[in-house]
């Protein structure tokens, strides 16, 4: 039974009203006239009208009750929260010179953009360079190829090198460009035939043009880039390759685990006179800022393009357009060199080569979903001009208030101007554990309400001491998730010489969260009183990560004193936190978090675990099976229906995320998939009257990792959950269950240490 608090007392105006015009006749019999003209009648309305007041703030004493616990329990509403983008600036068409601000992006003030109403700030420096950017990879190729091609091609190595080297078949594969802000398939270096991602620097089509279509007009181009910055904005790639890729939280100031990336540019040289496809010289970049941890996350990073070759003697913009002509038109793409364009137009423009490669092959590969040139990050947030607050009064819990909200916590510079001068004040959570002397003060971002100490509980501002905000950010809410290319605008306010830049985001802005309302709060106490903001309890994990701030968890599911990476139960201290997102729009079926949602939920629970806790946040494992049903139909009910209705049943009853399951939570972790479950998901059908058969082929994954083929029964481990791949209904009273073809091997590995040889082309 839901718990309903009472009314102190429900009579309104007009049940006040009403009782008192009868008591009339009892105390005064000789008043007749009830009509609202009486003045007698008016008096009575009167009153009932303030005792109708009355009996409203009586009524709000529970709510004010409530908000007081609240303030008691420090249980505060959480602040709203910024949407962050990547955009790109570009320069005008034909614009040839790079646009370099001294501060654009990294000083005061900085670059803002706005989408309409909505303003953006750029939160790192920028520089527009006019250069396009595609990236490719090597990808291996397995298919037929012309007749006698590879016998030629053999011929011509041996000719070349002096020897037949292993060779390996590739195709260029580009990594297409987002389509209305969706994230096209992503490209890594684990597919790639040499382990490499290029990127292939182009002229803009506009200024090639204008410069006149040749190796000159690259010259040119190439002369501008030499020496300047190259941002790169990266979107990464953050789909598991399966429960195997498990995230362990780290320590209080650890380090996370760092895995190098080497960024090397086509210099146009060879080792020796001789043109060498497997001599090919590349210089090594100088990262001037990261982001991204070393291609492991999104974000954006800082190359400085060289200004002059190895040898200090050829500049940048010197490098002869021909650098990277093989000594035959079909070795083009052999071996070391870049991948070979198929389309002319597009090779016409590449000004150099850049490749990307993990310093050590035994780290994790590459992943890349978006990444394109002159991109900065910005986020939804204005900062704001310095702010007198007023001056200290001596007086126990002064405040001060802020012009512009919702303020961003951790973004103002409170001072209060003492006999030293300008003094930092710091801010706090709560004033409870804060000593007499000790400069703090708490911020409510929603109001802007800056809240100084008592004398007790923090230092009060002395009497005529000013008290300013240096500066601060505010903005934030659900009106920065704007889609694809909104963010459109350079605003007046930034740096000159940047009004002519063009802007664009290619990707949605993400992130953005109203502030939570009070009776949001006020639903988390319970929550909070039970777990009191600490890990401790296997059901504390659980509920801690799906209230983690800034990502959609769908479910979480503890494994106590279990160790992922070995599967061990019994370690002492250990506790495994396996967690699925809402939704998933590439595996709608096989819900996986992607690293950054586990680095979340990580970076949640680190400070309310216990110091003793070892604690691994990983995704479940998906195990795969089929299944096929024979149902006898009631009378009248049609086929077509039957059977969809058939298999959205079994998916919903197999399915991981809640509102679905046997019992609405989703399929519980380690139970086995019977063919009993299937038979009882498929006879809650309208119009199934029997089921005459159902078959399960499925894989039983061993905690070793290995699968072997099962039917019927499909036994989990109690990280494991099922996913449906087929589903198979024949309808009829004598139906029989269509028999299943076992489940596909994994793919075999692609062959290493060969030399990569490019296919496609249609003529020899």
């Amino acid at each position: 039974m839901a718990i309903i608090p009472p009314r102190l007392d429900d009579r309104s105006f007009a049940d006040l009203s009403a009782e008192l015009k009868r008591r009339i006749p009892i105390h005064a019999p000789e008043w007749t006239d009830h009509n609202a003209a009486d003045p007698g009648i008016a008096l009575i309305e009167l009153f009932a009208a303030l005792g109708d007041n009355l009996l409203y703030r009586l009524n709000r004493v529970p709510e004010a009750s409530r908000l007081e616990f609240l303030r008691l329990l420090a249980i505060l509403p959480n602040p709203a929260r910024v949407a962050q983008a990547q955009v790109r600036i570009a320069l005008p068409p034909k614009a040839l010179q790079p646009v370099t601000p001294e501060f654009l992006g990294g000083g005061t003030p900085r670059l803002e953009l706005s989408a309409g109403e909505v303003r953006f700030q750029a939160l790192e420096e920028v520089t527009a360079l006019p250069v396009e950017l595609t990236a490719w990879i090597k990808q291996g190729y397995d298919g037929a190829v012309l007749a006698g091609g590879e016998d030629n091609l053999n011929t011509l190595l041996e000719d070349h090198l002096g020897s037949t080297p292993l060779l390996t078949k590739y195709q260029p594969l580009p990594l297409p460009a987002p389509a209305g802000g969706v994230l096209p398939a992503g490209v890594s270096t684990a597919s790639s035939r040499d382990g490499r991602i290029w990127l292939a620097l182009l002229a803009p089509a506009p200024v090639f043009k204008q410069l006149g279509n040749d190796a000159a007009a690259l010259q040119q181009v190439r002369g501008a880039l030499a020496g300047q910055i190259l941002n790169l904005g990266v979107r990464t790639d953050d789909i598991l390759c399966g429960a195997a890729d498990h995230a362990r939280c780290p320590d209080p100031g650890a380090d996370p685990p760092r895995w190098p990336v080497r960024f090397e540019i086509s210099t146009g040289r060879f080792s020796g006179a001789a043109r060498r496809v497997d001599r090919v010289l590349y210089q090594r970049l100088t990262v001037v800022a990261d982001g991204t941890a070393g291609l492991t996350r999104s974000g954006t990073l800082r190359l400085r393009l060289p200004d002059q070759a190895p040898d200090g003697s050829t500049p940048f913009g010197n490098w002869t357009a021909d650098a990277f002509a093989p000594p035959d038109p079909d070795l083009l793409g052999v071996g070391e060199l870049p991948p070979r364009l198929d389309d002319d137009q597009l090779a016409a423009r590449v000004l150099a080569w850049i490749r990307l490669r993990r310093a050590d092959p035994a780290h994790p590969p590459i992943r890349l979903r978006f990444i394109d040139a002159n991109m900065v990050r910005v986020e939804q947030a204005v900062t704001a001009p310095p702010e007198i607050l007023g001056y200290g009064n001596g007086r126990t819990g002064q405040t001060g208030r802020l012009s512009r909200t919702p303020a961003i916590l951790d973004s103002e510079r409170i001072q209060v101007r003492g006999v030293l001068g300008w003094e930092n004040w710091t801010r706090v959570d709560d004033l409870a554990l804060a000593g007499p002397d000790d400069p703090f003060y708490t911020l409510d971002p929603g109001d802007g309400t800056v809240t100084f100490g008592d004398g007790i509980h923090g230092r009060i501002p002395l009497p005529g001491e000013a008290i300013r905000c240096q500066s601060y950010r505010y903005g934030g809410g659900v009106q920065g998730n704007l889609g694809a290319a909104r963010i459109n605008r350079v605003r007046a306010a930034c740096p000159p010489g940047a009004l002519a830049l063009k802007a664009t985001n290619p990707l949605p802005a993400e992130g953005g969260a109203d502030a939570e309302t009070q009776d949001a709060a006020a639903a988390r106490i319970p929550t909070v009183l039970r777990t009191n903001d600490r890990a401790v309890a296997a059901e504390d994990f659980v509920t801690l990560a799906l209230a983690t701030p800034g990502t959609a968890v769908g479910r979480a599911h503890c494994l106590p004193r279990h160790k992922p990476h070995e599967r061990v139960d019994g370690v002492p201290g250990t506790v495994t936190l396996i967690v699925l997102p809402t939704y998933d729009p590439l595996q709608p079926d096989q819900p996986t978090p992607d690293r950054e949602q586990l680095r979340r939920v990580c970076a949640h629970l680190e400070p309310r675990r216990l110091v003793t806790t070892e604690l691994y946040v990983t995704p479940p494992q998906y195990v795969r099976l089929s299944c096929s049903v024979a149902v006898e139909p009631d009378a009248g009910a049609g086929e077509e229906t039957l059977r969809r209705h058939v298999e959205l049943a079994l998916r919903q009853h197999l399915a991981p995320l809640p509102p679905y399951g046997p019992d609405g939570s989703g399929w519980p972790f380690g139970r086995a998939v019977r063919d009993r479950d299937c038979e009882a998901a498929v006879l809650r059908v309208q119009g199934v009257r029997l089921v005459n058969e159902v078959l399960i082929v499925g894989q039983s994954i061993s905690r070793s990792g290995t699968p072997a083929p099962v039917t019927q029964t499909v036994p989990l481990l109690p990280w494991q959950l099922p996913v449906l791949l087929e589903v198979r209904v024949a309808i009829g009273a004598d139906a029989v269950a269509e028999p299943l073809p076992p489940l596909d091997t994994e793919p075999a590995p692609l062959p290493v240490d060969a030399m990569p040889v490019p296919v496609g082309k249609e003529e020899c």
